[in-house]
């Protein structure tokens, strides 16, 4: 299946910087899951994926392969593929649910999903990417992750960035460029407007043609000062025909165009 990433952490990444929780003590007590065959498990697998892929994404459709996913990824415990897809569902979930309980939950699987994607193949980009944006959402809902989860974050995006810095549309050099938005700047934090700018130019460079690229460029350019930028960056948002297997998430990224285009016009 091909990397497909709901929409963006929209506020995740604003932390506080505070908080004493370790990222790296996550786990999760599976709920009873159906016991499957490996051969079960494959087709469990194949079902789910269908399901994700169908557009546009609704959360019923998403929460229904999440949880095949999930049944395939704990039986097929050694499978990289496996591990990365139940982690990637996970974080559409954590992205997307509007009950914090369930975003909590969603994030925590995904972030141990992922871990084991790593564990089982420590130069795939897939894990270390699911890994970061399923911390991010649970920071996101639970702000007493803090600094952690930043950290955790960036070691994992920079490792991403390594492995492949293409991957879902430049979505490594993505996350850790809002990243760098929006969190507090040092002391605090690790936060640069100029370093956010720097990878969200890159990503935009790698993939002119990608509206959500232009989407947290413009935000980086407000952030630095360049409102008149910014706006042209909307513009390609706004102009831009839904992306064939992102119609769900496009029309997201339109509204928060529409809501970035609003601040920059306030006085």
């Amino acid at each position: 299946m091909a990397s497909r990433r709901a929409v963006f952490l929209a506020g995740a990444v604003a932390m506080a910087a505070c908080g004493c929780r370790s990222i790296g003590n996550v786990r999760v007590r599976p709920d009873q899951v159906q016991l499957l065959t490996a051969t079960e498990a494959q087709k469990t697998r194949e079902a789910a994926e269908s399901l994700f892929n169908q557009q546009p994404r609704s959360l019923a459709s998403v929460t229904s392969a999440a949880n095949m996913f999930e049944q395939a990824a704990r039986t097929l415990q050694d499978d990289y593929i496996a591990q990365w897809q139940a982690a990637e569902a996970m974080e559409f979930l954590a992205g997307n649910e509007t009950k914090p309980n369930l975003r909590r939950q969603s994030a925590q699987r995904g972030i141990v999903f992922a871990r084991r994607a790593c564990e089982l193949k420590p130069d795939g980009v897939e894990g270390y990417y699911w890994f970061a944006l399923n911390v991010g959402w649970l920071a996101d809902v639970d702000r007493t992750y803090g600094l952690d989860a930043v950290g955790e974050m960036q070691t994992a995006l920079k490792r991403a960035i390594e492995l492949d810095e293409r991957y879902d549309f430049a979505g490594p050099l993505r996350v850790l460029g809002v990243l760098y938005l929006r969190t507090p700047q040092p002391p605090a934090s690790i936060g640069s407007p100029r370093k956010g700018l720097q990878l969200l130019r890159r990503a935009v460079e790698l993939f002119s043609d990608y509206p959500e690229n232009y989407l947290y460029l413009a935000e980086a350019l407000h952030e630095n000062g360049r409102g008149d930028e910014a706006k042209e960056a909307l513009r390609k948002v706004l102009e831009a025909k839904p992306w064939p297997d992102q119609q769900f998430e496009s029309e997201q990224w339109k509204a928060q165009a529409l809501k970035l285009w609003a601040e920059l016009d306030k006085p």
